[in-house]
């Protein structure tokens, strides 16, 4: 960093400048300057970081310099340095956005302890603004997933407040009016001719994408679209300027949908526009009835665009909808989220309590898919089924039965995999020891220094180590000196004093010593 010293006494700024320590509190370059104007100059030919000024010059004081500064390059830090102890400087050069205030004589301790922390706050903020843009950054290469991900959780029925959705919407730049109506497009992709390998259907789901997305631009339609979990792809869709005069406009851009996509893609495409409604709270409802639309059309021959009527009924659903409402359970599990499959788990059993109690069908949906789960589960662990006990159907007469059942079966899971990862984390956490203690041994190796680079407290680590290998860290230190220092007397020419201090030993003598304490002969008699 660059300090500028400015004051109208020459010998002073010399002083200043001339002290040594200036790069133990991260300044590289001292400036210096004999008036505000010059200061000034200083500043546009080279600028400084911190800027060390006197209050009491001819012409520009530092006060206005601070001032001038601050609102050319707001980032200097500014310090004010004065013979006056008046509290009305220190309050104008604080109004003006200086760091400290010091006085004169000031020591050089306390004129350094003022520079670093202007140095410190300097990196603060810069660390912050790097923080900032790399968030912004991120954000900006994730924008497709995060827009996506967030009317998927919409049309299933996790709504967010008003005022967070209108944030987010906002932050990922979706250009759609929450105060106005929206239609839900949804789009079924079909190659009915056999053109294309499955594998290559979701490349071109992307290109129909892009074909529907000029579309709606080229008609002055905003839209926001994303592949639900069934590989439809869903489109909110909103006139840019105007609420939609009729729905009519929207069928016929949709017949222009997908003639364009069987012309360029030789593609069958359904299409079903939903009606109106509200972004903030019928996006599940508006996306079941498209959902059930497009099932009961899918045994239809040819491609077609079927709109929604208002008043047409969405089917009445008899599933437990939180088994099959994401996060799903077998996720949960596979990630390792025990607390939020635990979660989960209260979650289905309280949506039987409150819908489908008694209802002994229901009960047994939800065994059998809990039942699925583990059994994944398990398999995916490289476990057996007989292991756990799922090998054979549980009879489950209640609610409570079922409950205990998968909570017994939810932690035992949790145990035998915690047990797993421990044994192997601590064999890794022995292995990086092993190997931090090998390339460093040449140094003052301490307990602290190896827990600090495995991430561990000192005392848990010791036990850790001793559990793996047998034996204590300072131990094993020992040993490996020893065996090294044995290899180098035997199969080098360094003097005695080297190896000692290849080995992490400042002190030769200390090293002859524990050397003949183990060996039972001193360096030089082993060597001979």
């Amino acid at each position: 960093m660059k300090l500028l010293i400015v004051d109208d006494e020459e010998h002073l700024v010399e002083s200043i400048a001339a002290m040594r320590d200036w790069e133990t509190v991260g300044i590289r370059h001292v400036l210096t300057a004999n008036s505000g104007k010059q200061a000034l100059l200083v500043m546009e030919a080279e600028g400084a970081d911190i800027v060390i000024t006197d209050i009491r010059m001819p012409g520009m004081n530092g006060i206005e310099l601070i001032k001038e500064i601050k609102s050319n390059w707001p980032e200097t830090e500014c310090l004010l340095l004065s013979g006056h102890a008046e509290f009305d400087y220190a309050q104008q050069g604080l109004k003006n956005k200086a760091s400290h205030y010091l006085l004169k004589p000031v020591k050089d301790e306390e004129l350094l302890t003022a520079v670093q922390e202007a140095t410190q706050n300097l990196q603060r903020e810069q660390e912050r603004k790097l923080a900032y843009l790399h968030s912004q950054s991120m954000i900006h290469l994730n924008l497709p997933v995060l827009r996506s991900n967030l009317l998927n959780n919409l049309i299933q029925g996790r709504a967010l407040p008003e005022k967070k959705l209108q944030d987010q919407l906002s932050l990922y730049g979706i250009a759609i009016d929450m105060d106005r109506s929206v239609s839900l497009v949804l789009i079924r992709l079909e190659d009915r001719g056999r053109r294309y390998e499955p594998s290559d259907m979701s490349i071109m789901g992307y290109a129909v994408a892009n074909i529907v997305e000029e579309l709606l631009m080229d008609h002055r339609y905003s839209y926001w679209n994303c592949d639900d979990l069934y590989g439809h792809l869903m489109f909110v869709v909103q006139p840019k300027h105007n609420e939609f005069e009729n729905m009519q406009a929207l069928v016929n851009l949709e017949d222009h949908m997908k003639k364009t996509v069987n012309e360029l893609l030789h593609l069958t495409i359904t299409v079903i526009p939903s009606p109106l409604g509200s972004l903030t709270f019928q996006m599940e409802e508006l996306y079941q009835r498209c959902l059930v639309t497009v099932r009961a059309q899918s045994a239809q021959d040819g491609d077609f665009t079927s709109r929604l009527g208002v008043d047409s009924a969405r089917t009445s659903s008899h599933v437990v909808a939180s088994l099959y409402t994401p996060p799903l359970f077998p996720h949960l599990l596979e990630a390792g989220n025990w607390k939020a499959a635990s979660g989960k788990l209260t979650e289905i059993l309280s949506e039987w309590n409150e819908k489908y109690s008694g209802s002994n069908e229901h009960l047994t949906e939800i065994y059998y898919s809990l039942k699925s789960a583990f059994s994944y589960f398990v398999h995916k662990n490289g476990g057996l089924l007989a292991d756990y006990g799922l090998h054979e159907s549980t009879e489950i007469k209640s609610p409570g039965e079922l409950e205990h059942w998968a909570v017994k079966m939810l932690n035992r899971l949790r145990e035998q995999l915690n047990t797993e990862l421990t044994s192997s984390r601590h064999f890794i956490v022995a292995a990086r020891v092993h190997q931090f203690v090998q390339d460093h041994l040449s140094e003052d190796v301490s307990l602290q220094a190896i827990a600090d680079h495995v991430y561990m407290h000192p005392t848990h680590l010791s036990k850790v180590f001793k559990r793996e290998t047998g034996e204590n860290i300072s131990e094993y230190l020992f040993r490996l000196r020893m065996e090294r220092a044995v290899f180098l007397l035997k199969d080098s020419r360094y003097k005695v004093y080297e190896i000692a201090s290849m080995l992490g030993y400042k002190n030769p003598t200390y090293f002859i010593k524990v050397f003949k304490e183990h060996i039972g002969v001193t360096p030089q008699e082993f060597r001979e």
